[in-house]
């Protein structure tokens, strides 16, 4: 049976069934238009930023055993337990997951209090990032990582002692006083080792953290630096 997880639970525990094929909703550009007197045509700036996108799901559930009004609201508790963005999949689109807010509402249709039908709708991020880019990939200084994708902004772990630095396409970062290791995390742009904040021992060329932009990149460092295994978060739109 189809289904969707949400937050780390499934939708089959709910016993809730999808009516259909969601729609493939994707991201759209988020662009300025500015309007010049006397010209033809709007000037556009693009922000290189994309818009979050609604994720909706046709769903229907049993509730023989407490009553449709009992599973409606475990529903609802579930859906909209805690604060922010959770993890979305499902059963779809199975290569790849989203990070989406369910804020509600959650308005049931009641059939004779046996079935409910629901049409649920999703705030997502508009990545969607593949599964294959969460697991940890070992490196060997010059080798070459190719992303067929978007720029991809990775989870960086490095082991060593000292001092050292490391070049990952354009971005040269210069590491100082590890003491094992050190993290980059280039999507939050923020370095740390353990519990420990270690944005003030990395000096970075550029303003952002270093990221893999789509094609090859070459990867090398030298001083302290022992090991590198990143995880690359591969999305698309």
């Amino acid at each position: 049976m189809s289904n969707f997880i949400f937050n780390g639970k499934n939708s089959l525990d709910y016993k809730i069934g999808i009516d259909k094929c969601p729609a493939s909703n994707h991201a759209a550009r988020v662009v300025e238009k500015i309007s010049v007197p006397g010209r033809s045509g709007d000037l556009i700036r693009d922000t290189g930023a994309f818009s979050n996108v609604t994720q909706p799901y046709e769903i229907w559930f049993k509730a023989k055993t407490c009553g449709t009004t009992v599973a409606a609201r475990n529903i609802a508790s579930w859906l909209l337990s805690g604060n922010g963005y959770k993890r979305l999949e499902d059963s779809y689109d199975p290569d790849v997951f989203r990070i989406a807010l369910f804020s509600g509402p959650f308005d049931v249709e009641n059939w004779m209090l046996l079935y409910g039908r629901a049409t649920i709708e999703f705030d997502c991020k508009p990545q969607r990032y593949f599964k294959s880019g969460e697991y940890p990939i070992s490196i060997i200084s010059g080798q070459v990582i190719n992303n067929i994708w978007n720029d991809a902004f990775p989870l960086i772990e490095i082991t060593g002692n000292g001092d050292g630095e490391i070049v990952i396409g354009t971005v040269t970062t210069s590491i100082t006083g590890m003491d094992g290791g050190i993290i980059l995390d280039s999507e939050t742009q923020n370095a740390y080792y353990g519990t420990l904040n270690k944005n003030n021992n990395v000096i970075i060329s550029g303003a952002d953290f270093p990221y893999l932009p789509n094609g090859d990149t070459a990867i090398m460092w030298s001083g302290g630096i022992t090991g590198v295994k990143i995880t690359p978060r591969w999305w698309t739109i």
